[in-house]
Order: C-alpha cells, then sequence, then structure tokens
C-alpha cells in the first residue's frame, strides 16, 4: 500500500477494498476495523495525512480524526515525507522477463496514466474517479470535455488489450462484478454518468471500477520493476 501511495492519493475504499481482497472470508465488520486500524496507525506514526480529492488538487484537512471513518464523505490519504522514505523501503519482487518488452509494446498517447492505473490496479479495482484524476494530471492545461473523452479512450485502449475488464461493486454480491455487455455499450454506460452528469460526482466516481487481467498485472508488476528507486 505504502509503494503504491507513493504515486499520488490513496481512497478509504481503496483500503477496503485491499482488506477484502486479503482476506475475502472476513466480515464487513472485521473489514472496517482492519481499515480503521490501517488508516490511523498511518496516521499516528506520520506516515500520511487525510484530505479531499477536489478539482485543483489535494486539499489536507484541518481536523483528520472527525468523521474519518463515518462513511459520509470519501476519504484520501496522501504520503508525508516519511511515509515516502518508507514507501522507497518496500522491496519489490524481481520479475523473469525484461520489463522493457512489455513497457514499450504499446504506443498508447495517455502511457504515463495508463502506467499508473495499471500500478494502482495492482491492489485494488480503479474506480472511473481515480482513472479520471490519472488522465487530468497528464492533460493539466485541457477542458474537461478533452479530459472525459481521453479518460475513455484509456478505459477503452485497456479493455481492448485485454488488460483489464470493467464492472462494478453490487451489495447483494461478493468483490467486483464484471459487465456482461460488450465495450460499446459499457463505454455508452459510463458517459450517461460521467458525461452527461458530470456536475454529479459522487454519481459518477464509483459507477464501474477496472479489475486486472492477469495479463494486466503482469504488465503491471513489470512497470513497478522498472520504475522502483
Amino acid at each position: 500500500m505504502l509503494f503504491r501511495t507513493q504515486r499520488g492519493l490513496f481512497g478509504l475504499k481503496a483500503v477496503r477494498n485491499l482488506a477484502y481482497r486479503e482476506d475475502p472470508d472476513r466480515s464487513p465488520e472485521a473489514i472496517g476495523e482492519v481499515t480503521s486500524e490501517l488508516v490511523r496507525a498511518l496516521l499516528r506514526d506520520g506516515l500520511a495525512v487525510v484530505g479531499d480529492r477536489t478539482e485543483s488538487g489535494f486539499v489536507k484537512r484541518s481536523d483528520p480524526h472527525n468523521d474519518l471513518l463515518d462513511g459520509t464523505q470519501e476519504t484520501w490519504l496522501q504520503l508525508t515525507e516519511a511515509g515516502r522514505l518508507a514507501a522507497n523501503a518496500v522491496p519489490v519482487t524481481k520479475k523473469e522477463r525484461s520489463p522493457d518488452s512489455a513497457v514499450k509494446q504499446f504506443g498508447w498517447p495517455l502511457l504515463d496514466a495508463a502506467r499508473e492505473v495499471l500500478l494502482y490496479g495492482t491492489i485494488d479495482w480503479v474506480e472511473l474517479g481515480q482513472i479520471h484524476w490519472r488522465v487530468k494530471e497528464v492533460s493539466p492545461d485541457v477542458p474537461i470535455e478533452v479530459v472525459q473523452q481521453r479518460t475513455l479512450q484509456l478505459i477503452a485502449e485497456l479493455v481492448e488489450e485485454e488488460l483489464a475488464v470493467i464492472g462494478q461493486i453490487e451489495k447483494n454480491a461478493d468483490g467486483l462484478v464484471p459487465w456482461n455487455c460488450s465495450l460499446e455499450v459499457a463505454l455508452s454506460r459510463i458517459r450517461a454518468f460521467y458525461v452527461d452528469r458530470y456536475d454529479e460526482t459522487a454519481m459518477w466516481e464509483w459507477c464501474c471500477l477496472l479489475d486486472l487481467t492477469r495479463l494486466g498485472e503482469k504488465l503491471a508488476w513489470e512497470i513497478e520493476a522498472q520504475t522502483a528507486p
């Protein structure tokens, strides 16, 4: 988690998902306890700060412990300098293949954003808000309509290359439920929230998520091995 968070922000929902993926048999209560303990430990040890993700960037909260885990608003973590130092000390497993052979085979216009999405996807499902954020980081001076277009393009490329599948979290199901539809239909569903109702951020940030395939995970680990300090 520390290694991944040094590349940007890490949402509280992502911490919950990580706890679930490590042990799917945990009860919702147990997952909540693990999430609470982990976040509070990071804050207590000075490894991270809590804030909100806005269009203008990360805004640190003045009272991070107030309503931290009550679920009324999404919480984001950003590493402190001590946290980044700790992240740099995390060992990365070496892979058999040279990372260049996988990383350079794709000529994506949004390669930098794709790298970050794939790396994030090794420990969590990647929600639409996270993909939008990564694309916006590499497209700082373009209209929001262009960011949206590029975000949808990136999703399409990852799915077409069989690196990820699109799905959503359903209350009565365990884990991520893939959408059983064509890519064209999936993009149309996303567009209905993300483009048509963009001003309603809460409606589209989590309307869909990407789940890496085995090929996507392999590529992500090779990217990580290449970029690790």
